[in-house]
């Protein structure tokens, strides 16, 4: 089916009742009716049937949106949003290439992603090198970086320090009695800029009786390219990925990051058309979660409150919110809260952080104030774009607050129970 076809029938769907209004975030920041779902659905129909050039205020509105699919969980006739706005991109791009020409950097990034494993431990050595050197603190002193604000946009983002993913063995074997085998996505973002978040997955896994799967052929899941309608770069990276899953006998194929989930189980859905994997996709706390755990594991106490963010494709797509909630239940004396104000997006959504700042940093503003309202001392998120984001924010806000991954905090605490007596010693595991 062609993109126009696709556009046109599912727009079609859509009966312009409003009721997306008030779910939309882009909507309540500006109220423009060019900025709702309905609205930016009559541009992609106008768009699918040459009535509006591929260009000014229909890329303007279309571009401005998170594509967070609240307006999708709420709609009653059941528009597809999420691959409506993809396909709409992907038409965009078809029809005025060059409109995002002037994005050396979102170009860039698309680009890294495309790439394997060698292109990830480059750009780690690359980031490493950056802070190390004092070419960062260098560059920010001289003003330079002001004068380039993209440039700019990116290093406050990357996180203060510059961990070292290294490289990952193919196959990590079960700690004790073995109780099944599973696959680990690692994703492009998460090996570069928070590994922690996949050793703490290994060690969790392992010692819960697992034997985890790395397979080194994988790749980004795609969702980049699919938003910036390269729908060709997307279906060949989601190729990638099913190929090298495929070919293993696991019970599950585990990820760490909800936007990298969504993408993985709407493989089958998705407007390049791909496939499906032969296991289930797992979000990670969830599969964990839902372990009975052995005894050995028990968890060191940590009375602190914690604020836990949804992030917008768990609750609007992925549609369960509870897993961080329930694994995080396995701390001792740890108080969890929901963020105030979870059903609207933070404002990461992928690349937009970058190409859209002002709108993105009016939203991450929002989370921050519902955090210093709610007393949490740590901030707790499972999708590696919006950790980074709301980091970036507490950083420059000049505030000690922690963002960490649910599983990176549990892991924490059985690593101090192991120390102080309460079970095996975990040394060894990575």
């Amino acid at each position: 089916m062609d993109l126009r076809t696709r556009i046109k029938r599912e727009a079609d769907q859509c009966v312009k009742c409003g009721l997306c209004l008030p779910q939309c975030p882009t909507y309540a920041k500006t109220l423009d009716e060019g900025d709702s779902p309905r609205g930016r659905i009559a541009l992609m129909q106008a768009l699918a049937e040459e009535r509006l050039p591929a260009a000014g205020r229909l890329a303007y509105h279309l571009d401005r949106c998170l594509a967070c699919r609240a307006c999708e969980r709420a709609c009653p006739s059941g528009v597809s949003y999420g691959p409506l706005i993809d396909s709409a991109r992907a038409l965009l791009e078809q029809r005025s290439p060059p409109r995002r020409g002037g994005s050396w950097l979102h170009a860039g990034l698309l680009a890294w992603t495309a790439g394997g494993p060698g292109r990830r431990r480059i750009a780690g050595r690359l980031l490493r090198l950056y802070r190390a050197s004092g070419l960062r603190r260098m560059l920010r002193a001289s003003g330079l970086l002001a004068r380039l604000p993209r440039l700019a946009r990116l290093d406050g983002l990357l996180p203060e320090r510059a961990p070292a993913p290294g490289r990952r063995r193919t196959y990590y074997p079960p700690v004790g009695t073995a109780r099944g085998q599973v696959a680990l996505f690692t994703g492009c973002m998460t090996d570069l800029l928070d590994p922690d978040i996949l050793n703490a997955s290994l060690r969790l896994l392992r010692l819960a009786g697992y034997g985890v799967h790395v397979p080194p052929a994988q790749g980004c899941c795609g969702a980049l390219h699919l938003h910036a309608g390269g729908l060709d770069r997307a279906d060949a990276l989601a190729r990638r990925n099913l190929s090298a899953f495929n070919a293993l006998p696991v019970d599950a194929v585990l990820y760490t990051a909800s936007g990298c989930g969504a993408t993985l189980r709407e493989y089958p859905a998705a407007p390049g058309g791909g496939g499906a994997f032969t296991a289930p996709v797992v979000d990670v706390t969830h599969f964990l979660a839902d372990l009975e755990w052995p005894a050995r594991l028990s968890p060191a106490p940590l009375p602190r409150r914690a604020a836990i963010q949804d992030p917008c494709l768990q609750r609007n797509v992925l549609r369960d919110t509870t897993p961080p909630y329930r694994l995080l239940a396995r701390i001792p004396a740890l108080e969890t809260v929901a963020l105030p104000g979870n059903e609207r997006c933070c404002g990461a959504a992928g690349a937009y952080m970058l190409e859209q700042p002002e709108m993105s940093d009016a939203l991450r503003a929002d989370k921050l104030e519902a955090l210093r309202g709610c007393g949490a001392g740590l901030l707790v998120s499972s999708n590696i774009g919006c950790a980074i984001h709301l980091a970036a924010g507490l950083r420059l806000s000049g505030s000690d607050v922690e963002v960490v991954h649910p599983v990176v905090l549990l892991d924490r605490q059985v690593r101090a129970g192991a120390g102080a007596g309460n079970g095996r010693a975990v040394s060894g595991v990575d």
